[in-house]
C-alpha cells in the first residue's frame, strides 16, 4: 500500500527476492512503520493473512541474506522451514515487531544449525558465496558479494555484525541469541564493521549505488545503522 515514501525498485541477484530500496527516513517515519508492522503482527495472530504477508515481506529479505551467510545454498529450504514453525506458534507469540523479527531469528538459526548438523558440517557453508566476493572485488559489491565478506569475518564478528546489521537486532536481542553481553556484542560488531571497511580498503571494493543499505555499507558503526524496514508494500 503506498504510503508516501519515496522508493524504487531494488534488482537483487540469486538467490535474493528483488525488494524495494527505501530511502533513509527519519526517526518518527521508522517509529510509525514499527507500529504499522507490530499492528501487523496482531492481526496476524487473529489469521488475517494480508497481515502475514506484510511481515513476510518484512522479514524475508534479511532472513534470505543472513540464512545464505549460514547455510550458503540450502538458505531457500531453511527459510521455508523458519516461516512454517513460525505459522503454527505465532498465535502463542507475545510482543511487538521488533520482538517478532528477534524471534523469527531465534528460530531461523536453530533451523540452520540442525541443517549443519544434519549435515556433519562443523561450519557454515561459505566457499561459494566467498569465491564470488572474490572475483568481483574490484567491481561494485552486490549484496551477494557484501554477505559473502562478512560470513568470512571471524565467527564472533561474524554473526554479531549478522544480526545486527543484517537482520536489524538491537544489541540486547543480539546478545540474548548469541549468549554474551551487551558490551561484547557491540565491541564484537563493531570490530568486524572496521574490518569490512579495511578489506574494501585494500580491495578497491565500494557498495554499489543500487542496493540496499546495510551490509554493503560498512563505514557505519553499527550501533549508528538501524537499517531500513525492507518492503511493506503488496506482493507482486
Amino acid at each position: 500500500m503506498p504510503d508516501g515514501t519515496d522508493h524504487e525498485t531494488l534488482k537483487v541477484p540469486a538467490p535474493y527476492p528483488a525488494i524495494p530500496r527505501r530511502r533513509p527516513r527519519a526517526g518518527a517515519d521508522v517509529a510509525r512503520t514499527d507500529k504499522r508492522l507490530s499492528t501487523a503482527v496482531r492481526a496476524a495472530q487473529s489469521g488475517d493473512e494480508d497481515a502475514f504477508r506484510r511481515l513476510y515481506r518484512a522479514v524475508q529479505p534479511r532472513l534470505l541474506r543472513y540464512l545464505w551467510a549460514l547455510v550458503g545454498e540450502a538458505a531457500d529450504q531453511v527459510a521455508a522451514q523458519t516461516w512454517r514453525e513460525i505459522a503454527d506458534g505465532l498465535a502463542d507469540f507475545r510482543g511487538d515487531f521488533q520482538r517478532f523479527r528477534g524471534w523469527a531469528t531465534v528460530i531461523a538459526r536453530n533451523r540452520a544449525l540442525d541443517h549443519l548438523s544434519g549435515r556433519r558440517t562443523a561450519g557454515p557453508i561459505r566457499a561459494r558465496p566467498a569465491q564470488a566476493a572474490d572475483d568481483r572485488m574490484a567491481e561494485p559489491l552486490s549484496p551477494d558479494a557484501a554477505i559473502a565478506l562478512i560470513a568470512a569475518l571471524p565467527a564472533e564478528q561474524s554473526e554479531a555484525v549478522l544480526l545486527r546489521v543484517v537482520m536489524g537486532l538491537d544489541d540486547h536481542q543480539t546478545a540474548e541469541i548469541l549468549g554474551k553481553s551487551a558490551e561484547a556484542v557491540q565491541a564484537a560488531a563493531c570490530q568486524g564493521v572496521l574490518s569490512l571497511a579495511d578489506r574494501l580498503d585494500h580491495a578497491g571494493g565500494t557498495p554499489r549505488a543500487d542496493d540496499e543499505t546495510g551490509p554493503a555499507a560498512p563505514a557505519s558503526a553499527p550501533g549508528q545503522w538501524h537499517g531500513e524496514h525492507d518492503a511493506e508494500g503488496e506482493l507482486p
